[in-house]
């Protein structure tokens, strides 16, 4: 049972979710339904956060010396050099359940390099203990100084990914009630969450609504990634609502495979309203995917990007050229955020060619954005090279007076099932161009031969500051590319994976 009351001045309330044996939807409709449909926008005055009974009746204390092994070689455990960890489902002591809660939290504060903790395909109810350890910071001493010093401290847990297949709405409940701030201790120093999978998970709206709808009231979250094999418009709609009241979230990698064109059009909405809202102000990436939006919904999505990214880059390039004729205005201009999105990406196997045009004739590769991912499964050898003549003509950079070349492309993603040998060769001339201002180039063509994938890593080798590569094999491309870069936010060299303990 998750229980917490409500203050603002009104009558105390509380709710209820009932988490099951298993974690898969064996939850009573009117639970989730009320959970679902509206949590309360105060602060929680003290959180209560347990367990029912009945998830842990059969653990047994024999187990404990297994479980304190563990956690105390979670504590020692070394983190890679970004302070990343991971933990693996085999790894997990079967007895681990909610009577550990301190003891795992408690290993968590005592690991000091751990920044990043990775959560693999453990059981959906250890994944939420781990939640719960995780973003619950130590309370502060008493006192105006002390609480300041503990909403700063850069120490902790910053970032949480939870990959498993068996993530589920439980999870995604537990999560958005422990994003909600504190009162006593401000919000969780959480800056980076993911809920993904490569495949599929249990994650539906029912659990992506509430945890978006705690963006809100948090004012530490950052990144924000959601995969969910049933996610779709109800997530979506509540997501935008959300950033209507948020000013810090900069990046959206939102995959869900019920998004249908009334989602895309939503988040269309989201960049073209929010270049001068307060959301606008933060959000920098842009990832949506999905399979039920068709190339209409796309083509619209692509174009208000474009449109709105463009615009946005013009009005910061007057500012910058109004800012550069007093010397005054220039320490300010150095401070100012920047306007517009820098990364987007469109992720959906059922749309093609027109999509491809779309973006040549929006300009959506030249309008100021740095990084593009583009997974069309139907694109063919045409659109193709429509996209390549597009990324061809990014050689004549337009100049913005006072501040010299406005942004270019720096990376570009294709990947499409249908695409061959005719498509990797122009990507491949274009390639060529000593003006192209492509740092990497990163294709997968399904219909490509495997020569013709093996020619282009011969001559690609004679490039030593640029990268491109290409293959044929969409499925790794999926798991390795998009996935990992994407989804997983690892960076374009390939840094290494988290230590797994």
């Amino acid at each position: 049972v998750v229980a917490y009351s409500v203050g603002g001045g009104h009558t105390a309330a509380m709710q209820s979710l009932f988490f099951g044996a298993c974690g898969r939807g064996n939850v009573p409709e009117d639970a989730m339904g009320q959970a679902a449909s509206s949590p309360p926008r105060a602060c929680c005055q003290a959180p209560c956060v347990g367990y029912s009974a009945s998830w842990d009746q059969n653990q047994s204390e024999s187990g404990s010396s297994e479980v304190k092994a563990w956690a105390r070689e979670l504590a020692h455990a070394k983190c890679n050099q970004h302070g990343g960890l991971t933990i693996s489902g085999a790894s997990v002591p079967q007895e681990l359940g909610a009577p550990s809660l301190e003891l795992l939290r408690a290993a968590l504060l005592a690991n000091k390099p751990l920044r990043s903790l990775t959560v693999g395909d453990v059981r959906s109810g250890c994944a939420r203990l781990i939640a719960e350890a995780a973003l619950q910071a130590p309370l502060p001493p008493q006192g105006a100084l002390a609480l300041q010093q503990a909403k700063d401290d850069p120490n902790g847990i910053s970032e949480v990914k939870f990959i498993g297949p068996s993530s589920d709405d439980n999870l995604a409940r537990l999560l958005g009630m422990l994003l909600r701030p504190v009162w006593s201790h401000g919000a969780p120093a959480l800056k980076s969450l993911t809920i993904a999978h490569p495949r599929r998970n249990f994650l539906t709206d029912q659990g992506g609504v509430p945890l978006v709808q705690a963006l809100e009231e948090n004012t530490r979250l950052q990144h924000l990634v959601l995969f969910g094999t049933q996610l779709g418009d109800g997530t979506v709609w509540a997501l935008c609502n959300a950033l209507e009241h948020n000013s810090t979230l900069e990046s959206i990698a939102f995959y869900g495979k019920r998004l249908t064109g009334r989602g895309t059009t939503l988040l269309g909405r989201l960049v073209k309203g929010g270049q001068s809202g307060k959301a606008g102000r933060r959000l920098r990436e842009l990832v949506v995917g999905g399979t039920e939006f068709r190339d209409e919904d796309a083509c619209e999505l692509v174009r208000t990007v474009a449109s709105s990214v463009a615009a946005a880059q013009k009005a910061a390039s007057s500012t910058a050229s109004s800012a550069s004729s007093s010397s005054a205005a220039a320490p300010a201009l150095a401070t100012m955020p920047g306007g517009a999105l820098t990364t987007f990406g469109l992720l959906n196997a059922v749309i093609g060619d027109e999509v491809c045009r779309a973006v040549a004739a929006s300009g959506l590769l030249s309008c100021g954005l740095t990084e593009v991912s583009l997974v069309l499964g139907r694109a063919t050898d045409d659109g193709t090279t429509i996209l390549a003549n597009a990324l061809g003509a990014l050689g004549s950079t337009e100049e913005f007076a006072g501040t010299g070349k406005k942004k270019s492309l720096s990376h570009f993603r294709m990947a499409s099932v249908a695409a061959g040998d005719s498509g990797l060769d122009v990507m491949e001339n274009v390639w060529a161009k000593p003006s192209l201002p492509l740092e990497s180039l990163q294709v997968c063509f399904g219909s490509a031969t495997d020569g013709a994938c093996a020619r282009q890593e011969c001559r690609s080798s004679s490039w030593s500051d640029k990268r491109f590569s290409a293959t044929n094999n969409f499925g790794s491309f999926m798991d390795e590319v998009v996935f990992k870069q994407i989804m997983l936010r690892t960076t374009h060299d390939g840094q290494p994976v988290p230590v797994t303990i």
